[in-house]
């Protein structure tokens, strides 16, 4: 998105720009929430993951973040997790929508960063020791997309249809789930999360294991879901101008 965060200023400095603002944040907080109420297919997220790209694509790092946080919190109320805990890992669904934007809006390396943070933060972490690290295998690759995602996007032209949106689409989705996946490893472990379930360290590498399998299948199919839906979705916002700034 180029000079998106210079347009989304100039925007907001009218009562006009700041309603259109307001009013995309609630439509994409609204969806967020209907769709956080069923659960997802597989695994331990919830259906919302599908917007969290499209959150930070359409509204930008900020307001996306701000739309996936209050779909986030809105999801919770509406179908609390049985675990109380639980419910404060959906923070990491806003934290995946600020990746996609900042992303979209070339500014990859600050998801680089923040990525590369979270990983280390981790696996310098004890509770680290306690897992096999090669379950993790999906967020390494998720760290790895960022730089071909950031060349894809550079690459990127006025000229936008579908078949040429659809891989940048999946590349950010991808991504922006793993980052949403690491940010809940971070939160288990270095934010002592994992000390609220009274689950003995050994039984940890067993649940681990499973997630292995899990979260990459989550991943999958928000990519795909991104790619069928959500490029025609940007491809319309573009060309209805309903948005005051190109979408890349």
């Amino acid at each position: 998105m180029q000079h998106h965060q210079k347009a989304t200023t100039r925007a907001l400095r009218s009562g006009r720009g700041r309603s259109k603002f307001i009013a995309l944040v609630s439509v994409l907080a609204a969806l967020h929430i209907v769709l956080s109420i069923p659960p997802g297919p597989v695994g331990f997220r919830r259906l919302s993951i599908i917007m969290e790209p499209l959150d930070g694509i359409i509204a930008g790092p900020m307001y996306g973040f701000a739309a996936a946080a209050i779909g986030w919190i809105g999801g919770r109320l509406a179908r609390p997790e049985a675990v109380f805990v639980e419910n404060f890992f959906g923070f990491a669904e806003a934290v995946g929508a600020l990746g996609a934007g900042l992303l979209a809006s070339k500014r990859w390396w600050v998801v680089a960063m923040l990525y590369g943070a979270l990983l280390a933060g981790f696996l310098f972490h004890p509770f680290a020791r306690e897992v096999p690290l090669w379950t993790l295998w999906d967020t390494y690759l998720g760290f790895l997309a960022i730089f071909p995602t950031a060349i894809a996007i550079r690459k990127l032209n006025t000229n936008l249809n579908a078949k040429v949106l659809a891989p940048v689409m999946a590349l950010i989705t991808f991504v922006s789930v793993e980052l949403d996946a690491m940010t809940r490893i971070f939160m288990l472990a270095d934010l002592g999360s994992y000390q609220m379930y009274g689950i003995p360290s050994n039984a940890w590498s067993a649940i681990f294991i499973a997630g292995a399998f899990q979260t990459p299948i989550e991943s999958l199919y928000s990519t795909v879901i991104a790619a069928v839906v959500g490029v025609p979705v940007l491809i319309a916002l573009r060309s209805a101008k309903i948005l005051d700034w190109p979408l890349f």
